[in-house]
């Protein structure tokens, strides 16, 4: 398990890989301390964790317990957990193929609600907002309208966070490896 090993095409400097995969893993860089190898490796070994065998996954808590940045080895932590209970919470842990498969799943929804002419529009959100303005209450039709729109929004964002992953890797690896 080694930074090399990650999809994406990362900058050349340690404080410009550090600061690309804080980036990806929504870590604020004011929790990077400067000893940017360090701190890459560990969350190189984040990203990669789900994928690593037992021992690889044992030798990537190592490095990241070698931190001296407290702040930012509880939020590599915490990163791991949320991945091991659930992968969709973080993009970045998914394989190519899963994201790919991610991607096209939120792709179909997004295309029959389209089909349907279900969206979330500007013009259908003011008619409810003036609507329940007025009358202080939610009818049946207006929680199942928010119930549609919720959903149509969460699937787009679910899309945009899949999009936004694929343009970031520079390449795909082979499925088996990441």
């Amino acid at each position: 398990m080694n930074i090399h090993e990650l999809p994406y095409d990362l900058p050349k400097t340690p404080k410009g890989k550090s600061h690309y995969l804080s980036k990806v893993l929504t870590i604020p860089q004011h929790l990077l301390s400067g000893k940017y190898e360090e701190e890459s490796e560990a969350m190189a070994g984040v990203i990669l964790y789900r994928h690593l065998t037992k021992e690889e996954k044992y030798q990537s808590m190592l490095v990241i317990h070698r931190l001296q940045n407290r702040p930012l080895k509880g939020r590599l932590i915490e990163k791991i957990t949320d991945v091991t209970v659930n992968p969709q919470w973080g993009v970045w842990s998914l394989s190519n193929t899963e994201l790919l498969q991610d991607q096209k799943f939120h792709d179909t929804i997004n295309t029959y609600a389209s089909t349907l002419g279900v969206s979330a529009s500007a013009l259908s959100s003011k008619d409810f907002a003036v609507t329940l303005w007025k009358t202080r209450k939610v009818s049946k039709g207006g929680w199942v309208s928010l119930v549609i729109w919720g959903s149509v929004y969460f699937n787009a964002s679910e899309l945009s966070k899949a999009n936004k992953e694929i343009s970031n890797r520079s390449r795909l690896l082979d499925s088996a490896h990441y």
